[in-house]
């Protein structure tokens, strides 16, 4: 029996081990899988062929314990990462939102990350969902401080504490029949939140160093869980910041719910170029706007201009100019945005 007369099934890709994949099927459960050849072709341009929540065409190998993947159905989205030129990472596939973990404290998560990240899930157009955590290591009003700043943007947010089963009810109304992909900072306690929302420990909880105030990584790679409810989690592991490369200068500003709504009232012919007379670039240097909002949009153009990170290491290996460059460009965008009259 050759490969086309084998019966096909469609499963879920849930978690990816170097050249194989685990798959999952309602009614077969998890499988391994590897891919065949053809496909492998086929998609050559991407980092891996597949991500986790992709949905494939498999049938069982008559030679083998795994089962074979033929092929890969349309995708409805898809999350990606872009941190270098020529590197882009497709971190997810098929979601209904990004849950955007936010740490209250130890360590509290930026605003800038958090921003990010609502900039790359624009771009997906997936919806987004901020759960800040540890709501009991903060006072109430610096809880719903945090909740309005980005509430009053059109934003869902919740805060939760794993010690409040109430918070934990609340949450999976917003997580329920949904697929999600959790994504945060190291620490931000996306492992204890699967342990408690799955009601046993399937994920090893690491503590935030004292001396970094920092989390360690304890998913190592991502992967997808079947929860009760119809509520499924794809975890990731956590990242120190968006690589955000793949987006363009317009997506950045289109993120930012409070510069669309003005910008329709934009005049300005080459709209988002910063120019004189343009609306938004108004709106950035009235009382109106959050200060940290334009520092964050600030800090995102920027990495456009200048994607690198300097070390001391460039200056010794002669890319002076490269790097002189760059600080022209970030010149110009500071100039644009602090010299404005």
């Amino acid at each position: 029996m050759d490969h086309q007369t084998k019966v096909k099934e469609i499963f879920t890709v849930i978690r990816i081990f170097g050249a194989y994949y685990e798959i999952y099927h309602p009614s077969l459960g998890s499988k391994s899988a590897y891919l065949r050849g053809k496909l492998r072709l086929e998609q050559a341009n991407e980092r891996n062929p597949l991500a986790v929540g992709d949905q494939v065409y498999a049938f069982e190998s008559l030679d083998s314990e795994h089962w074979v993947i033929d092929s890969r159905l349309d995708r409805k989205n898809f999350l990606i990462r872009k941190s270098d030129k020529g590197d882009t990472q497709v971190l997810c596939a098929n979601i209904d939102q990004v849950c955007i973990l936010a740490s209250l404290a130890n360590p509290e998560t930026k605003t800038g990350f958090i921003d990010r990240a609502i900039a790359a899930s624009y771009h997906s157009q997936v919806p987004v969902f901020i759960l800040f955590t540890k709501k009991d290591l903060v006072s109430p009003q610096e809880a719903e401080r945090k909740i309005k700043f980005y509430s009053q943007s059109g934003f869902d947010c919740l805060a939760i504490s794993l010690e409040d089963t109430s918070s934990l009810e609340r949450l999976k109304s917003f997580l329920k029949n949904k697929t999600s992909y959790l994504v945060g900072n190291s620490g931000v306690g996306k492992s204890s939140l699967i342990n408690a929302l799955h009601g046993k420990e399937i994920q090893k909880v690491s503590e935030v160093s004292e001396s970094t105030k920092k989390g360690k990584h304890t998913t190592t790679n991502t992967y997808a869980l079947h929860l009760s409810d119809g509520i499924t989690l794809i975890d990731s592991p956590g990242i120190k910041e968006w690589g955000i490369l793949h987006l363009s200068k317009l997506e950045i500003f289109e993120s930012f719910p409070e510069f669309l709504e003005i910008k329709k009232n934009c005049q300005a012919f080459h709209c988002c170029e910063l120019l004189d007379g343009c609306e938004i670039m108004r709106f950035l240097h009235s009382p109106n706007c959050a200060a940290e909002r334009r520092e964050n949009l600030l800090s995102m153009l920027e990495s456009l201009e200048t994607p690198y990170r300097i070390r001391t290491g460039n200056l010794v290996s002669g890319k002076r100019k490269k790097l002189k460059k760059e600080f022209k460009e970030k010149i110009k965008i500071k100039q644009k945005f602090f010299d404005y009259e």
